[in-house]
């Protein structure tokens, strides 16, 4: 089968490359469609979030080729039997389910979690990719694949919404016009319309205009220390810096997209001595002064996100922009690099 290779320094297409076996609780994925992401933009870059060696990718949609079920599995794998054949999508965050944080009911940040095509497993960008069957999701017949691979994003961009109060807040300021911006601020403006988007790229904006969503070019905002919150999806120093100007005092400001620089591997422990690579100084004296809330919010939940699809409570019509097949995979990846682009996919 053919699969995008990482070596820690170059990508390469294998044409050969020896099929996944599924292991017990675990199923074979043929792939309908990828979708490059910027974590994978930054793993193929050399970027010290990720010591990957193998296949990329971990925003997918596929069918269900076969599976290894044991008769002694639990009920609540035994249930996934009816998924055979039938389009899915995954959370890429596989878990042990064993070490505190899963017992605790924080499995999410599991001390030993892997990231598929990002950390510790094998990724989608290939013809099949193998998966824990609970790591699974259906999508229902309503959504089609263009939806479906967005979903992962999307459920990350529904997150921020529970990381905040939204209801009642009068000022509420999203960072960013990249795709996980977008996809906040539309979701955040269901619960209030009062968000706006702050970005840069005028067809962005006209993007919002169609959604109805509030938007402004970010050097024409004021800078006044009056949002109620303010959700950063830019993932660099500078985007910090504008949401300490926007936010007011004891408001909260939610961080989104993890900085390209950082050397901090998903589900590694806090370095002892972080390289020069963390990126630019911050300096952090208004958040202390003006006591403001600073949250993290990384992935959420993959069934809430194929609920708003099926719904059609979400468009997202035209965020994919280029379209590339398995054999040019490395190309898709440099497209998906270039700024004009919002969400690049791989089809097999």
């Amino acid at each position: 089968m053919r699969a995008l290779r990482f070596d820690g320094k170059s990508l390469r297409l294998e044409t050969a490359h020896p099929e996944p076996a599924a292991a017990p609780g675990e199923a074979v994925i043929r792939l309908r469609r990828a979708g490059v992401s910027e974590l994978d933009l930054q793993i193929a870059s050399g970027g010290g979030r990720s010591r990957l060696l193998g296949t990329l990718g971990h925003q997918f949609v596929g069918v269900v080729e076969s599976m290894n079920l044991p008769s002694d599995a639990p009920p609540s794998l035994q249930q996934r039997r009816a998924l055979k054949g039938r389009r899915v999508v995954a959370s890429p965050t596989l878990v042990c389910g064993h070490c505190d944080m899963c017992r605790s009911g924080l499995s999410v940040h599991c001390r030993s979690r892997q990231v598929l095509g990002v950390r510790g497993r094998d990724g989608c960008f290939a013809d099949l990719v193998a998966v824990p069957l609970a790591n699974l999701y259906r999508v229902p017949d309503s959504i089609d694949d263009d939806q479906a691979v967005l979903a992962a994003p999307l459920a990350c961009a529904l997150h921020a919404t529970h990381m905040i109060r939204t209801e009642g807040k009068s000022y509420i300021t999203v960072l960013g016009d990249t795709l996980l911006g977008l996809l906040t601020a539309q979701t955040l403006t269901r619960l209030n319309a009062s968000v706006r988007l702050l970005g840069s790229r005028p067809d962005r904006l006209r993007l919002c205009e169609r959604w109805g969503v509030k938007h402004r070019p970010v050097e024409e905002a004021g800078r006044r220390q009056d949002q109620d919150a303010v959700i950063d999806c830019t993932g660099t120093s500078a985007g910090l810096r504008l949401a300490m100007q926007h936010v007011r005092p004891r408001g909260t400001i939610v961080l989104k997209s993890a900085s390209a620089t950082a050397p901090f591997p998903p589900g590694a422990p806090f370095p002892e001595t972080p390289d020069a690579a963390w990126g630019a100084p911050v300096d952090l004296t208004p958040i202390v002064s003006n006591e403001v809330n600073v949250v993290g919010s990384r992935d959420g939940s993959i069934p809430d996100a194929l609920a708003l699809l099926e719904r059609a409570e979400v468009d997202t019509a035209g965020l994919i922009t280029r379209r590339f097949k398995l054999d040019e995979a490395i190309a898709a990846l440099r497209t998906a690099a270039e700024p004009d682009q919002l969400k690049v996919v791989i089809d097999p």
